[in-house]
């Protein structure tokens, strides 16, 4: 038997990352916020200040508490992802449940959901055999059909990078590993057929945005002027006229990404990107720590999450990537995808702040 030991109670790197990119958030938010949107800030201030007091409470828990309840856990999630499809609200998808006077999008916690019970599923094995992987799939498929349904695609798609990673965390051979992949691209094909046709245009406008600028290639093409024409320092506080004038779509959640570069320019990019590369370095390096255990496949899960959220992120807002409406963790406005990435952040660093025994 052999015990990790932890240097220290906070893992200061990874929370003075995300303390600046939250404080980065509210800053952004406030200088581009339109004059009669002004609720952007303050609503995302009141999301921030709960999520932060999630991280707290969560960094007190020990990580066998939630290796103990990741299957109710899964369960709750998947309940209310059935519920949203007959109760759900928005203007164009059906994503939020309403209680009360409180709103909220089941999809976000599900990602949350799904790496606690695949570190449960697949934790302390030599190699991940065929029996782990069918079972691993059964627990994520049902997630990506529901989220999918909603629609919700790019949240969908996100749970396959998660699955595919921590089977490789956990171990398992190249071999199966590439079988998987390849049956999945056969797959593929048929799979685009079952997409709604607006669904369509966006794969279609990201093989060619100039095929229809002023409709479906529109978000793109802004996306990439407003980007680029920050340069090297950006346009400075409140400069972002781009933005200011409406012509970027979307700039608060899903082009966020674009108005930052706009505004505070090619260094504010590498910063923010930066503290993300703090944070998911010290999350792999957690990881490493902790092997093959529960500890270790969640923390992995986490870095994966991550990392894959930003990738997509500011890859559909540089073009390189379809537009899925992908939130960039922490920088863009909305309740649910706050408070998920920081209640995550805070169950991070109780892993840090607990020994845990690897056997």
């Amino acid at each position: 038997m052999q015990t990790v030991s932890n240097h220290g109670k906070m893992d200061w790197p990874i929370f003075l990352s995300v303390l600046a990119l939250a404080i980065g958030s509210l800053f952004h938010l406030y200088t581009v916020s339109f004059p009669e949107q002004g609720y952007y800030f303050f609503r995302q201030m009141i999301w921030i200040a709960i999520g932060m007091g999630f991280l707290f409470l969560f960094f007190l828990f020990k990580v066998s508490f939630w290796e103990k309840i990741s299957y109710f856990l899964y369960g709750v999630i998947f309940i209310l992802l059935v519920v949203v499809l007959f109760k759900g609200e928005g203007v164009h998808a059906h994503r939020w449940l309403r209680i009360g006077k409180i709103s909220f999008q089941p999809s976000e916690f599900a990602k949350l959901a799904l790496i606690f019970v695949l570190a449960k599923v697949l934790a302390k094995e030599e190699e991940v055999g065929w029996r782990k992987v069918i079972i691993s799939l059964c627990f994520t498929f049902p997630f990506l059909i529901l989220v999918a349904v909603e629609p919700d695609l790019g949240s969908a798609l996100l749970f396959l990078p998660l699955w595919l990673g921590m089977l490789i965390l956990a171990g398992i051979s190249w071999k199966r590993f590439f079988l998987i992949v390849a049956a999945g691209l056969a797959l593929f094909p048929f799979s685009f057929f079952t997409l709604r046709p607006y669904q369509k245009m966006r794969i279609l406008t990201f093989l060619n945005p100039a095929r229809d600028p002023l409709g479906s290639g529109w978000s793109v093409l802004q996306s990439k002027i407003a980007l680029g024409s920050g340069g090297l320092m950006g346009k400075g506080f409140k400069g972002a006229v781009h933005t200011q004038l409406r012509f970027l779509s979307r700039p608060f959640t899903d082009f966020i990404f674009a108005s930052v570069g706009e505004e505070w320019g090619f260094i504010g990019v590498v910063i923010v990107l930066g503290l993300y590369f703090i944070i998911i370095s010290r999350t792999v390096k957690i990881s490493l720590e902790n092997g093959r255990s529960f500890a270790g496949l969640l923390s992995g899960g986490m870095a994966i999450l991550v990392f894959s959220q930003v990738f997509v992120n500011v890859g559909m807002t540089a073009g390189i990537m379809p537009v899925t409406g992908m939130p960039l963790p922490l920088i863009s406005y909305g309740g649910s995808s706050t408070i998920m990435f920081l209640s995550g952040m805070g169950i991070l660093l109780s892993l840090k702040r607990r020994p845990w025994r690897l056997s």
